[in-house]
Order: C-alpha cells, then structure tokens, then sequence
C-alpha cells in the first residue's frame, strides 16, 4: 500500500531532472543559457521560449496547475498536451471574450483536403448549439468561431471538429508552422516514393506498347513484365494513396462525398482491374496509369500546400512582430530592476524597457528617454520616425535608436497591431462568391459524378460487358474535381500571399473578385508613397565644386 508514496518524490525527481534540459510544457530541449521559467506548485519549470512561458503562465493563472500533476509520463505529454488540455480553455473566459454574451476564437484544424472539407466542418458546427457563426479558410487551415458563452464552450467545438474526422485545437502560431512543416515533408516522401514508382512501371511497360504492332514481345516475357509492373506499383498503392484513403475513410464516416471519395474509387478500381488481368492473362493492365494517377495527384497537393504554407508564413510575419514576452519594472521609479514577463500579462499602467532592436509589447506612451522607432509594419513609412518623451509609441514598433521607458496604455491584445491582425484574419475567414460557390457545389458534384459513373458502368454492361469497367475507371479518373476543390482556395491564398508580400492587406474578401473592376485608387495616408528603397536622381552642382568631390562629401556624411 505505500508502494505509490514512495515513488511519487521519484517521480518528482525525475521530473526534476528531465525539466533541466526539456520544457516542462512541451518538452522540447531548453537552449543552453535561457531564463525562461514559470514557478508551478512553488518550483521553478524550465521552458524552451517565451511562447511556452506564455501558455504555462497562463494555465497558472486560471487555477489549471493540476494539469502537470495528472499527465500520465512526461515524453508522452507534448502531443497530448492540447487534446488533454481542451477542458482549460472552457475556463480561459479572457481568452475568447468578444462581450458579456458572446466569444470568439481562432482555431487551426489538420487534415483540410479540400472546399467539402471546410463544408463538413463548417456543417457539423453550424448544429452545435450556442454557435452563431463558424467559417474555415482552407489556405491557412484556421476556424473562426462565434458563439455564445451560456450555451457553449470551446472544448464543445473542439471536440465536435475531431468527431467528423479532422484534428483541431487553439490556435498557436509556433506549433500550426511545425505542423505545417511536417505535413510538407510526408507528402514529398509520399511524391518521391509515387514518382519513382512510376518510372519504374513505365520501363516495363514501355516494351509492351512498342510491341503491340509487330508482336515481338512474347507472351511469358509480357506475363514477367505485368508482374514486375504490379510488384513496382505496391508502394504508390500502399504508402503514396494514404492520404487519399483517410480522406475518403472521414468523409463517408461523416456521410459527406468529398474529394478524396472518386480519387479513391478509381485508384483502387483500375489497380483491382490491373491485378485481375494480370493473374489471368488476359486483358489490360493499368499499372502505369494509376501510379502516375496518384503521382500527379500528389504534385497538385504539394503545389497547394506550398501556396498555403506561404500564404500561412507571410500572416505569422505579421504575428510575430508583437514579443511574447517583456522586461517590466515591477517597483519603478524606485528601483530599476526589471522582470522578464510574458507578453499576455501586460496591463495598463505597467512600465516596461525597450533596448534597441526590441519591438514593443503593447501600445505604450514614453516616460524616459527619447528614440526612434520603425513603424513600417504598421504604416508603411520606410524611415525610422522620432519619438520623444510624452509620445505614444504603437505596440510592434520596432526600437531604432535608443533604450527607452514606457508605460502601457492597452494591453498586448488590444495593441494597435493585434486590432490589424484581427481585422486580417476575419478578412481571411470571409469568402468571395467564387469560394463560396466552389465550397456549396463540390460535394453535389461528387455525388453526380459517381452517379454518372455508375449509370455508365451499367449502360456498358448491357452493351459491352468489357468495355464497361474501363468506362467508368475513365470517367471517376477524368471527372476528378481537383480543379474544382483545389483550384479556388489554392488561387485565393496566392493572390493573397502575394499581395501581402508588396505590402498590401486585404480586409474585404470581394476585393480579388472586383479588383478588374476598379478604374481609380484613392489613397488615404500622410506623407508619400514609397517602396522604402531610395535612388539618386540627379546631382545638381552649386557654386563651381566637382562632382567627385561632392560625391566623397555626400558619402563621407552618410557614413557619419
């Protein structure tokens, strides 16, 4: 009986131990030398970044300490830290606060395919009571959610995601990047091992279709070749298809037609027709045509998961700007000792140091000190803009110049910035008519499309019992709706990408639609339009002087 209060101070210790060189939140390795720590149940835990500093701060405030205490075995408890923790954040009122009725959050999903993705999701949410609006931007995989606090909670909305098939929890910039990053790298493994499948099969298969005419291919050597063929596609079927199978498995377990449904249906059908044929020696095989099927496939995901991974990083970008933490002077102005805190906690009234180089954590006004800052994330002006004491100095502007004291006026989350972000985000939750049209559409063409494949498999068996499962092998191939569900999201996170690259922010989801349109651009901003990158003119010469030596003044005054 007294087993387990034994070995409760070791497993603290060990605790203890692995905490000094791993993350007390998520595990990962503590960089040799960071300060980075939150005091949990009176001892200090070591954290990997300001980021997990912040979340674990924030699970100690709300009263949820006990979470660390009930995690099964530490290596384990990275991966299931958000599924184990979604009862936290029904208690993280702060959080998602949008009124006294009302919340809102942002949330990232794995696993989005296509437009029927977001149409499951967005359906499956709309039945939850208390939810008033649920919208999924397909590019960035991230759920914007409305809903009311008296009839629901985030860990409901969470949990209704994950019954439809798809991964989801609170979004977090650092750990939706690595997710992103090793999506990446799976799918090109899966295209790597579909494109050298598909070499391989066309090396057998070719001497088959040269010989087709003159017969000079035997019948034993063709029979090697097949099965050689069949061997070599294996690995497309069984490894590169996966994600086309999981696609398919959710959707019908959802009982939705999405894209993956016919993708599946004719892979699976043509190689099951290849097999047949091969064991009998007699009829067409279909190797090379369904690797090459899965392989170019798999090039239109990679291509649109690298549209959405750009479109994903130019957004954290922006995110990124505001620190997450910061150095406040807990007893200022009599004493100047400063404590390194998260970012989140920052109140009004708090003073913080900013050194150069730093960006500030949240809209602040200068108490000490002077300096110039760079605001051209916020406004666009390319030089550094003077600031002396008294001036208000925006949240995520950058110190150019000089340390400074500031006192906070807003929190971090009602910076200047954060409002822009969020002004971003609803912009890339809203739809054009075109997503929209594409989003309604694709799961009733999916359904036409296996109706119409079905129908002529049946017309061609009453006419033509062998023509008939190479017809609808053909139509479930052709008709894939890639175009359709992968096209439109893929072009929207482009353009927006893109456009966010040259410094332009888009708040309206109508304006790619209307942008032809437009005959003329009414700029409202002070001072002048400029792309930051200053080009001599002209040089004008005064008062008899060379023009080299004007050259070596100029640069001798710039170099200071």
């Amino acid at each position: 009986m007294n087993a387990p209060v034994a070995a409760a101070p070791a497993a603290e210790a060990a605790v203890q131990a692995a905490s000094a060189c791993e993350c007390f939140h998520c595990g990962l390795p503590v960089p040799e030398g960071s300060s980075w720590s939150v005091t949990i149940e009176n001892l200090p835990r070591a954290m990997c970044c300001p980021g997990c500093e912040a979340v674990a701060q924030t699970i100690v405030d709300i009263g949820q300490s006990a979470y660390y205490q009930t995690r099964s075995e530490f290596a384990a408890a990275a991966p299931d830290l958000i599924p184990g923790a979604l009862a936290l954040y029904d208690n993280a009122d702060e959080q998602f606060q949008l009124d006294d009725a009302c919340c809102e959050a942002t949330m990232s999903v794995d696993g989005i395919r296509c437009a029927a993705c977001v149409w499951l999701i967005e359906r499956q949410l709309s039945r939850l009571p208390g939810v008033q609006s649920a919208s999924l931007n397909v590019a960035t995989e991230r759920l914007y959610v409305r809903w009311s606090k008296d009839q629901c909670q985030p860990g409901d909305i969470l949990q209704a995601v994950r019954q439809v098939g798809y991964a989801a929890y609170p979004y977090d910039a650092v750990r939706h990047g690595e997710q992103l990053r090793r999506a990446s790298k799976t799918l090109g493994r899966q295209l790597f091992v579909a494109g050298l499948s598909m070499m391989q099969v066309m090396m057998y298969v070719a001497p088959a279709y040269m010989s087709q005419n003159d017969g000079t291919l035997e019948a034993d050597m063709a029979g090697l070749m097949r099965w050689a063929s069949l061997l070599l596609t294996l690995p497309a079927i069984c490894y590169s298809a996966l994600p086309f199978y999981k696609g398919a498995i959710n959707s019908l377990r959802a009982r939705a037609l999405g894209m993956d449904v016919p993708v599946v249906l004719g892979i699976v059908a043509a190689f099951a027709a290849s097999v047949v044929a091969t064991w009998r020696g007699v009829g067409e095989a279909y190797f090379d045509s369904v690797t090459m099927f899965i392989f170019l496939l798999l090039c239109s995901r990679y291509l649109e998961l690298v549209a959405r991974r750009k479109a994903a990083t130019a957004l954290e970008r922006l995110q990124h700007a505001l620190p997450a933490s910061a150095a406040r002077l807990d007893a200022w102005p009599a004493s100047r000792q400063t404590s390194l805190v998260p970012a989140a906690t920052l109140v009004a009234g708090d003073v913080i140091l900013v050194k150069v180089g730093e960006a500030v954590a949240a809209d602040s006004v200068i108490i000490e000190g002077q300096t110039a800052v760079d605001l051209s994330l916020l406004t666009g002006e390319s030089a550094p803009q003077p600031k002396l004491t008294g001036e208000e100095v925006a949240g995520g502007a950058i110190n150019a110049s000089a340390a400074v004291l500031l006192r906070v006026t807003r929190p971090a989350r009602e910076s200047t910035l954060s409002d822009l972000l969020k002004l971003i985000e609803r912009a890339g939750h809203g739809k054009p008519r075109i997503a929209l049209w594409a989003d309604q559409i694709a799961s009733w063409f999916v359904a036409a499309l296996l109706l119409f494949a079905a129908a002529s498999f049946g017309f061609w068996y009453w006419h033509d019992a062998a023509r008939a499962w190479p017809v609808a092998i053909a139509i479930l191939v052709v008709s894939c709706p890639c175009a359709l569900s992968l096209a439109t999201p893929t072009a929207l996170a482009a353009a927006t990408d893109r456009l966010l690259r040259r410094g332009v922010l888009i708040v309206k989801p109508h304006v790619l639609e209307t942008l032809h349109r437009a005959t003329h651009v009414v700029f409202d901003k002070t001072g002048t339009l400029t792309l930051g990158r200053p080009v001599l003119q002209g040089l004008d010469l005064l008062g008899g002087f060379e023009r080299a030596a004007c050259l070596r003044v100029a640069a001798a005054l710039e170099a200071g």
